[in-house]
């Protein structure tokens, strides 16, 4: 079978789920993945014969994705900034949202010594990419999922980045670990009633731990968070948050009222209100 062929059975297989650009950009990811091509060649020889296994993979990949799961489940892995992270069912698939709040933070954050707590860590993508670029920061991941966790400790072996990840539950916090000058945290925000606009291989298939807040109380998680901010981080330290943008102006609020009177707020790429970051000091 050629490689246009194997593209038009993407297509046909997978309209059901995906609008036919973002089929060809998945077959353009797969394609890159199994066989390291560049967009250019796979453009340049769409009449390339595919040897049988290279089709049975193909195949495989197309089986799965038209039951809705992930590409990145199917594949077993992500790019996230300048790595690809191992990502499975029980973590949380990072967005690039996520790269915006890092940049953010190595931007205004040149110190080399620091100590870092990322907090709701997931596959580990917040840790990694700081320790990454400040490799003399002492930076520590929590989570409450033991699968997280592994998928974490592997990504921290693969990247070889000494980042440790422990167990830690927001909601019965009891870490014993050290004070820390800065907080960067990614925890659950989507409310219930939102489900009806998310697609369904993410319903379906990723973390409802990792996602969801009650929708009666869709700053938990926040609010726990400043409450450990508030005995755990340096006077001088900053706490950085993702954020649901429906919920910034009640979020500031919350700051002030445990002690962070100042907040800035920053857009992600779509222009919405993505980012904020607390501090009891200009």
């Amino acid at each position: 079978m050629r490689l246009i062929e194997q593209r038009d059975l993407f297509r046909s297989s997978l309209k059901k789920q995906y609008e036919v650009r973002e089929i060809d950009d998945l077959f353009k990811r797969a394609i890159a993945h199994y066989f390291s091509w560049s967009s250019l060649k796979i453009g340049l020889e769409p009449q390339f014969l595919l040897s049988k296994d290279e089709e049975k993979q193909l195949d495989e990949l197309r089986a799965e994705l038209a039951i809705g799961r992930p590409f990145q489940y199917c594949i077993g892995t992500t790019h996230f900034m300048e790595f690809e992270l191992s990502v499975g069912p029980g973590v949380l698939i990072p967005r690039p949202e996520t790269e915006e709040l890092i940049e953010w933070v190595l931007s205004e954050n040149a110190s080399l010594n620091k100590k870092v707590w990322d907090i709701c860590s997931g596959s580990g993508c917040i840790a990694l990419a700081l320790k990454k670029a400040r490799p003399q920061w002492l930076i520590k991941g929590f989570d409450i999922s033991n699968a997280a966790l592994k998928i974490a400790q592997r990504n921290a072996k693969e990247l070889k980045l000494n980042v440790l990840f422990e167990e830690g539950n927001v909601l019965d916090w009891k870490s014993f670990a050290s004070p820390c000058d800065l907080i960067v945290a990614n925890p659950p925000y989507v409310l219930p009633s939102e489900k009806v606009k998310m697609h369904s291989n993410v319903l379906d298939h990723e973390p409802e731990l990792a996602l969801f807040v009650p929708e009666n109380d869709p700053l938990l998680f926040y609010r726990k968070i400043i409450e450990i901010a508030s005995t755990k981080l340096a006077a001088e330290g900053s706490l950085y948050f993702e954020i649901n943008p429906l919920f910034v102006d009640e979020l500031i609020m919350l700051g002030k009222v445990h002690g962070f009177p100042f907040a800035s707020v920053k857009k992600d790429i779509f222009g919405k209100d993505r980012f904020v970051k607390f501090s009891q000091y200009k």
